[in-house]
């Protein structure tokens, strides 16, 4: 079992073949099959962001984001609930210790994170208890928790400021609504609850002190988040970056004849190809910079954090583009349904439309890479 980065990094390398071959499965299914499941689990994925106290890695960034994308390159599907998996235990270092050596006991496993404040926890007289549905629980039917946003309403009136809180999947209802025709086999499906028990050490605000003093808990939790996730959308686009780089090298029968042969073609696949590693640099210079701050105990400011979502979003944008250049360079046959061209196309559409993607932040975003220091809660603090 792998326990360091680049154990992990070399593991998650060894199980690209065995991802290959369930893509298909996995989109007949809606899910990812259980053989891919158990490959994830064994590579050490879900240790990344869990603090070493509790077992897990405390990995780099920037090496996080490496290894969703080559799952994605492989897999969009696989390749999200990876990112949502292994992403959502970074919340190991926001509850209180208690609560996290319960909720995060097998570092190993992968959860589910719904953040929209759509639950309600009503405490009366010391017992709290949960209620609501939440839309696109990405992951849930591979996972032991789900860190659900809710509301909390007590004797004095209702908290304004949302919570996570975590709950097992056992107390959860899983509604069968995820019936999409991108990222088909991350099982995003509402999940509902009547009345749950919580307890208040499974509960973190995103203004929280994390307990641990590592790197990753230095960093404001967006910073984390958002460049786990967009590395999806970008090994997506490069998956399909790389199948026109095969085609061109080994030819394909089409009536448009071979992509080698035609200049137009080749200068799309090219400036494509430069706009995908563009936009990923760019991204990981911002993160690898708030990385080496944090490392040394500097605060991560408010203008790096917003250039950091900005980048994101620029990589996220790029990748829906470059791909739809490369669905197009495919021809004819991009237009079958088992064509890899078009699931990714699919696929990278479907990342796209996640909130945390919209262009909505941009305005806020935008005033604090001018220089004006606003708070944009949750995203920046």
């Amino acid at each position: 079992m792998a326990r360091d980065t680049t154990s992990t990094k070399r593991a998650v390398d060894g199980i690209l073949d065995l991802v290959r071959a369930a893509t298909d499965e996995i989109e007949r299914g809606r899910r990812l099959s259980d053989t891919v499941v158990a490959a994830l689990r064994d590579t050490g994925i879900n240790r990344l962001l869990i603090p070493a106290a509790l077992g897990g890695i405390e990995a780099p960034i920037v090496d996080v984001m490496d290894m969703m994308e080559r799952i994605a390159a492989v897999d969009g599907s696989a390749g999200w609930c990876a990112a949502i998996g292994s992403g959502s235990n970074i919340f190991a270092g926001y509850l209180p210790e208690a609560g996290a050596r319960a909720v995060f006991a097998d570092p190993d496993q992968g959860n589910a994170t719904m953040f929209a404040p759509v639950g309600r926890v009503v405490i009366d007289h010391g017992h709290a208890k949960l209620t609501g549905r939440w839309p696109f629980t990405s992951n849930c039917l591979h996972s032991a928790w789900a860190g659900l946003g809710a509301l909390f309403e007590e004797a004095d009136g209702l908290d304004p400021v949302p919570r996570v809180v975590f709950v097992p999947m056992a107390d959860l209802k899983i509604e069968d609504t995820w019936d999409v025709a991108g990222l088909r086999g991350t099982g995003s499906h509402h999940v509902s609850a009547a009345e749950v028990a919580v307890h208040s050490d499974r509960c973190a605000r995103f203004t929280d002190r994390p307990w641990p003093d590592g790197t990753l808990w230095r960093l404001p939790i967006y910073t984390v988040l958002l460049p786990v996730l967009v590395a999806v959308p970008i090994g997506i686009a490069r998956g399909a970056v790389d199948e026109i780089a095969r085609q061109a090298r080994e030819g394909r029968t089409a009536r448009r004849g071979q992509l080698a042969d035609t200049p137009i073609s080749m200068a799309e696949f090219a400036g494509a190809d430069a706009r995908l590693r563009a936009a990923r640099a760019a991204l990981r210079e911002v993160v690898v910079e708030a990385h080496a701050l944090a490392e040394r105990g500097e605060p991560v400011g408010r203008q790096l954090q917003a250039r950091i979502y900005l980048a994101c979003l620029h990589a996220c944008d790029t990748s829906v583009e470059v791909t739809s250049v490369t669905h197009q360079l495919g021809g004819g046959a991009a237009a079958y349904r088992n064509s890899r061209l078009l699931r990714a196309l699919c696929d990278v559409q479907a990342a796209r439309q996640h909130q945390l993607f919209s262009h909505h932040h941009l305005p806020e975003l935008g005033r604090l890479v001018a220089g004006l220091d606003v708070a944009y809660p949750p995203y920046i603090r």
